[in-house]
């Protein structure tokens, strides 16, 4: 004879023993601690206690599953009740957070049956010479009987009992009472762990507005607390929206792949959800917030349902931007950097048009500006820089991009603009810079520029090209005189 198993909700035989009624009975004295919540650990062990006692057994155990893999699995001694010291485990070094491989077949046999949710009903002396009968000798187990603790559908560990002294053979009636100890057991588990969740997200109110929420899909509505759409309401109450309503409240251009990523987190099997977004408060201001759930998935049933907590991240997208802003724009100028408007140049050109519409791309670099900070200062130096920066913003179109890419080293990118547009728009920045000169208190600063232009035909040119073309035309504009604009092409 070998392991007896068997599917938990097929027990067919109802007659009542009075072990039945002795299990039930301490299965009532204990529950109470257990749902109320009133210290779990303590009701757990006091179960334990009350079935130990009811059934006579010499040992009332429960391993906890800490990690599941295809060659072991790592599991702890969590509770205990033992009828004499003679019988206790738990504590014992093998027994604390021990790992075991999964090699034996009857092993495997028997937590492939305990992940199903079914009992294992065994009587040593019937075992087969094997490992798992070698295993309860040197226990001392006479007969055992286990069933699988589970979990939001998961096999979170095993209730056990062992009898050290009789060969006991347990009847469906008995099953089934004690699965009702397992229910207990998951109830008192399931209700901690809500709880020490609640304690986190208590904490996580006090230091930003955080709100829960829960979204219906198959009903079309969605529910959410108050902390973020009304911050400063002292009162939380529960905001109800359809969900198209919802939806509405969603940044435009976000409410897209809002949906997009919740229908694929509802298909997929991955257990966590997390998306940004913004989202309009009842005050009619957007805020960002940071939508978040997890839960488990099984079986290959679609949930419907999906809950989770939401925070506002308003102060942090703010700091995320300014951080951006000071990564790719020039603090003395304010103009883009050299860095974004390379990432500029290189999406422009992958985004070109086939085929392609002609463009320019210019270097502009101030005539010996060295000379100007040697003779004012380079505090006048920076003032010639950002008076020729807002100088050229007047000139050139909205759609343009500038920006300043070294010292005195500046950039204009030119969409869509025909060679002769281009050529003339860089001319009259030249003839105006050199015909208005700068006044700084009592000194007016003379000054020019050298631009070259690179104009872009070609469907195969790149943008490392584009540079490389403008910037030979720079130096055949400074070699020639200064002050004027070559051109090549592309």
């Amino acid at each position: 004879m070998v392991i007896k198993t068997g599917n938990l909700n097929k027990l067919v035989d109802r007659e009542v023993t009075s072990l039945g009624n002795d299990i039930l009975a301490a299965i009532l004295y204990s529950a109470e601690e257990l749902m109320t919540g009133k210290g779990w650990l303590e009701g757990i062990n006091k179960l334990l206690a009350e079935l130990g006692r009811a059934t006579s057994v010499s040992r009332v155990w429960v391993f906890q599953t800490l990690e599941l893999q295809h060659d072991y699995i790592l599991q702890d001694y969590a509770f205990e009740w033992h009828a004499h010291k003679k019988y206790k485990q738990i504590g014992l070094p093998h027994f604390n957070r021990f790992k075991s491989p999964i090699v034996e077949p009857e092993y495997i046999a028997l937590i492939e049956s305990r992940k199903r949710g079914e009992y294992q009903s065994v009587m040593t002396r019937t075992l087969p010479d094997d490992w798992l009968k070698s295993h309860l000798v040197s226990q001392g187990v006479k007969s055992m009987l286990t069933l699988p603790i589970i979990i939001e559908n998961q096999w979170w560990g095993t209730i056990g009992l062992d009898d050290c002294e009789r060969e006991y053979k347990w009847t469906a009636n008995d099953i089934t009472l004690l699965r009702t100890a397992s229910y207990f057991i998951s109830s008192a588990i399931v209700r901690d762990n809500y709880r020490a969740k609640q304690h986190q997200l208590d904490i996580l109110k006090e230091n930003i507005a955080c709100s829960s929420w829960e979204l219906d899909w198959r009903r079309g509505h969605l529910w959410c607390t108050s902390e973020v759409l009304i911050p400063n309401e002292k009162q939380v109450t529960r905001q109800l929206f359809s969900l198209r309503q919802w939806l509405r409240r969603i940044y435009p251009p976000h409410r897209k792949p809002f949906l997009k990523t919740t229908l694929q987190f509802l298909k997929s099997d991955t257990s966590t959800l997390r998306c940004d977004l913004k989202i309009l408060r009842l005050d009619g201001q957007y805020c960002w917030v940071e939508v978040s759930s997890s839960m488990a998935k099984g079986n290959g049933n679609i949930n419907n349902v999906i809950a989770g907590i939401c925070w506002d991240i308003t102060a942090r997208k703010r700091d995320e931007e300014r951080l951006q802003h000071e990564a790719t724009t020039d603090p003395l100028t304010g103009l883009v950097n050299r860095r974004k408007f390379e990432i500029l140049m290189k999406s422009h050109f992958m985004a070109c048009p086939q085929p392609p519409r002609p463009f320019s791309f210019a270097i502009l670099d101030i005539d010996f500006f060295k000379s100007i900070n040697d003779r004012y200062g380079h505090a006048v130096g920076d003032y010639v820089l950002k008076q020729f920066t807002q100088t050229i913003r007047q000139i050139i179109r909205p759609s343009d991009h500038f920006a300043r890419i070294g010292g005195e080293e500046f950039a204009i990118l030119l969409p869509d603009t025909p060679p002769n547009d281009a050529t003339s728009l860089l001319k009259k920045i030249c003839r105006h810079i050199f015909t208005r000169p700068i006044t700084h208190q009592n000194d007016i600063i003379h000054y020019s520029v050298s631009i070259g232009v690179a104009v872009i035909e070609s469907p195969k040119a790149t943008a490392d090209e584009a540079f490389k073309a403008a910037d030979r035309a720079l130096y055949q504009a400074k070699q020639t005189g200064r002050n004027r604009v070559i051109t090549v092409f592309l």
